[in-house]
């Protein structure tokens, strides 16, 4: 077979040079930065923003050593030598801007410094620069590893799929916005083209090597198809519905390789300990330990909105409950609860025992953001998702609850419910409880550190001296507190070898919550009251709601359940709470407030003919057992409805959309396949139609008026204005541009002023753009009045100069009006 002559010569140079290849691989590495930064997980979050800069540069860097003639081992020299100068001048560029480059360095020096220091102690991190550091060289390593291996390998496998897999790894831990998923798509994209191109240069140097004959036009098809190929399958992989309910299996095998790696991210976590709490990484405000503290500021940021049923008796509020703590210690609390049971919403409530004065409630939530503890309302019996359930079983069955743990966590925005068990008690139901406590909450409940002081103990005797029953001795232990100590957000250190509540109660005297709440907790037990701490956000702003709540539309008496409608509770970050919960024989837990912030909690006395009395009822009539006080299973079917056919209507809604793009799409290449087939013609030949039909189309505001036109309605006078003004020559416009200035600078021109005069006129008043003006008009003369053509580029050059000049001087005529009263009240009044 005859060669053609203009077959291209072998190639011999032997890198793999290819302009498109680099430019598509420069794209994707800075996608996956992209992908990064958008997880805000720094603060300020522009911190990030230096691995999309190092990305650049080391795109450039690692194209630039793959052609070199350097060897592997010298590219790596230099690769390194490279990275220790761009890196610390990316990071120091986070600083504060005006400092010397020397203080940034040592800066970034001491911060390190004392970030390995808390390391190697095991300390949480409190700087996110290890961090910042870590993703700055692995971002650099990836981009050089891909710039040189593109250029000089041309393996497209080892190019992607290094930084792929990092991109991947930020999408498991930041799952949570699905627009952030589209990153992850679009590096896939341009994989998928990086992947068609390296595999069609190495054919092509084949091919060149055994002299066989290449179509001049073969790169642009391959390159179009490829486009074509892979925007449908990013397309169709990330919009085709998929129900988790056919893949157990799958679900199943997930689980058990997650398990292994969260003991790890476990172990990791104090390393990225100061990394900002965003949807990207689930980090709940309360864990297993609580300290003390000194206290921070905390912002108004929307933690969640909670609807629950309106309290009809004044004083009445809700607490929104994250986990609770029974051991204390020097300071800081534990939550030793060491059994987990997972639980789900098809099975029945938890058994917290025989309770009295309590009713059953619905509640829902909402979080703002990714959640892993559940918020509950005390004492919580079910929740609507699947969670493992903290808890200790009794000796006598019941079960002793810490906290919900979410399986898998909750996004920002969906909803949840919990029905809960909440004290309605009465005053005088609490002092009749007496003192029988079961033994495992005297043994739990009542633990006190031998750090305890003695005036600690002999300011509880004081309090509670002449007092005989639970209640009155923690009521007045609550109200002490309230008056005897001043509410401070923000505390200094106690002293050292001190012991907190000791100092909190004697020597400073000022606190916030988590001290309030301790010394009632330990006050009480140093009198033998049981008592614990619990810990998440108090009520919240209320914003009264129309609708009836959770419990009327269960159907229970409202009159029994002692609440009337809903409330929407809006509740911020500034809303973090800590309280003391006491218990008391027959009821359970009930809350007390001795922060002197919070408003005070009032219970009704139970001996007026207002009030609601449940003391004659069986101690399992509101908590376990009878039918009238526990939703029925129907209703509360249809209760939970409301909130999964939310879910289902935005999720039909979805789906239908991503269902009709997907459709679409697959018609388009059904289409192209029949025109190929039907027409025996290219896919290229359609496109090259299609773009001349393009061509030849009337401008859009011309098809707008002639569609307007045929519904039978009149077009806008903007529209007709805009259709004439499109539709003329382009030197007719051009020229318009003399008109619209005058009028800009208020010389409207006359019907029968020539275009000379209207020149003439403009450049009086705009001498500046006496240039552009003359040559517009002698383009204009020219077309008008001689056999020759103008020069349309010149023309529409003057008329945008003419334009943008005209601008300016009615710009500079506005500020001159402005500051010409300033100048008139400036001046002396002559008399």
């Amino acid at each position: 077979m005859d060669i053609p002559k203009n077959t291209p010569k072998i190639q011999r140079d032997p890198r793999w040079w290819d302009p498109l290849a680099a430019f598509l691989l420069l794209a994707a590495l800075l996608l996956a930065a992209g992908r990064l930064i958008s997880t805000g997980w720094t603060y300020p979050r522009g911190d990030l923003g230096v691995a999309q800069n190092l990305v650049f540069l080391g795109s450039i860097a690692g194209l630039a050593l793959g052609k070199s003639r350097f060897s592997p081992r010298f590219a790596v020299i230099i690769a390194v030598v490279y990275g220790l100068f761009f890196i610390p001048w990316q990071m120091g560029l986070t600083l504060v801007p005006d400092v010397e480059w020397r203080e940034r360095i040592f800066s970034l020096a001491g911060r390190l410094q004392i970030t390995i220091t808390q390391l190697f102690q095991d300390k949480p991190v409190t700087d996110d620069i290890f961090f910042v550091l870590l993703m700055s060289c692995l971002y650099w390593t990836l981009s050089i590893h891909a710039g040189y291996t593109l250029v000089r390998y041309s393996h497209p496998w080892r190019t992607i799929l290094p930084a792929g897999l990092a991109v991947l790894i930020i999408q498991i831990y930041d799952p949570l916005l699905t627009r952030r998923s589209w990153y992850l798509a679009g590096y896939l994209f341009f994989a998928l083209l990086i992947v068609a191109r390296l595999t069609y240069i190495q054919q092509n140097r084949r091919w060149q090597q055994n002299q066989t004959y290449i179509p001049p036009d073969v790169g642009y098809d391959l390159t179009r198809f490829t486009f074509i190929a892979a925007t449908i399958i990013v397309l169709f992989a990330w919009t085709a519905p998929v129900s988790a309910a056919i893949l157990p299996t799958a679900a199943e095998i997930k689980q058990a390789i997650s398990r292994p790696w969260n003991t790890v991210r476990d172990r990791l976590s104090h390393a990225f300990a100061s990394l900002s709490s965003s949807v990207g990484i689930v980090k709940d405000y309360y864990g297993t330990d609580l300290v003390l503290g000194r206290g921070n500021v905390l912002s108004d940021n929307k933690v969640m909105t909670v609807q629950a049923p309106r309290l009809s008796y004044a004083g009445g509020r809700y607490y929104w409950q994250a986990r609770v703590y029974d051991q204390y210690v020097g300071g800081e609390w534990t939550s030793n609860y060491t059994q987990v049971q997972k639980v789900s919403s098809n099975q029945p409530d938890l058994n917290i025992g025989p309770a009295s004065g309590r009713v059953v409630v619905i509640i829902t939530f909402t979080p703002s953001d990714a959640i892993a503890t559940l918020y509950t309302v005390p004492e919580p019996l079910w929740v609507s998702r699947p969670a493992d359930a903290q808890l200790i079983t009794n000796p006598d069955g019941t079960v002793d609850l810490a906290s919900y743990e979410a399986t898998p966590y909750l996004r920002a925005g969906e909803q949840y419910q919990v029905r809960s068990s909440i004290s309605t008690v009465t005053v005088a139901q609490l002092r009749k409880a007496g003192v029988e406590y079961p033994s495992w909450v005297t043994q739990r409940y009542l633990q006190l550190p031998a750090s305890i002081t003695q005036r600690t103990k002999d300011l509880a005797n004081q309090v509670a001296s002449g007092l005989n029953n639970p209640y009155d001795i923690a009521d007045t232990v609550t109200q002490y507190l309230r008056a005897n100590i001043q509410y401070e957000a923000i505390i200094p250190s106690p002293q050292s070898g001190q012991e907190p509540i000791d100092w909190f109660l004697f020597d400073y005297g000022k606190g916030f919550c988590n001290y309030y709440a301790s010394a009632e907790v330990i006050l009480l037990r140093s009198l033998g009251i049981p008592a614990r701490l619990a810990v998440g956000y108090a009520q919240g702003e209320p914003q009264p709601s129309p609708e009836e709540g959770g419990l009327s539309q269960l159907g229970v008496p409202q009159p029994q359940l002692n609440v009337v409608g809903s409330d929407t509770y809006t509740v911020r970050q500034r809303d973090a709470h800590a309280w003391p919960e006491v218990y008391f024989p027959g009821i359970g837990w009930v809350e007390f407030e001795p922060t002197a912030s919070q408003q005070p909690v009032i219970r009704p006395l139970g001996q007026g003919p207002d009030s609601v009395d449940n003391s004659n009822q069986p101690n399992d009539t509101i908590g376990h057992g009878n039918p009238v006080d526990r939703p029925d299973p129907e209703q509360l079917r249809r209760l939970q409805g409301g909130t999964v056919g939310l879910y289902a209507r935005r999720m039909t809604v979805g789906l239908i959309l991503l269902s009709v793009f997907v459709f679409m799409a697959l018609c388009i290449v059904a289409f192209l396949i029949i025109w190929r087939v039907h027409y025996k013609r290219s896919i290229r030949e359609l496109f090259h139609v299609m773009r001349e039909d393009i061509q030849n189309a009337p401008p859009l505001p011309v098809q707008l008026e002639r569609g307007i036109r045929r519904l039978g309605l009149h077009p806008p006078s903007f529209l007709l204005l805009w259709a004439h003004y499109i539709s003329l020559p382009p030197l007719s416009r051009a020229y318009l541009e003399i008109n619209r200035a005058l009028k800009r600078l208020g010389k409207a021109p006359t019907l029968e002023a020539t275009p000379a005069e209207r020149a003439s006129v403009l450049v009086q008043i705009l001498p500046e753009a006496a240039q552009p003006i003359q040559k517009l008009l002698s383009e204009y003369h020219t077309a008008a009045y001689s056999p020759f053509s103008a020069d349309y580029d010149s023309a529409r050059q003057a008329g945008q100069e003419i334009r943008r000049l005209s601008y300016l001087a009615l710009l500079q005529r506005l500020l001159i009006g402005l500051q010409e009263p300033r100048r008139a009240q400036r001046s002396p009044v002559k008399r």
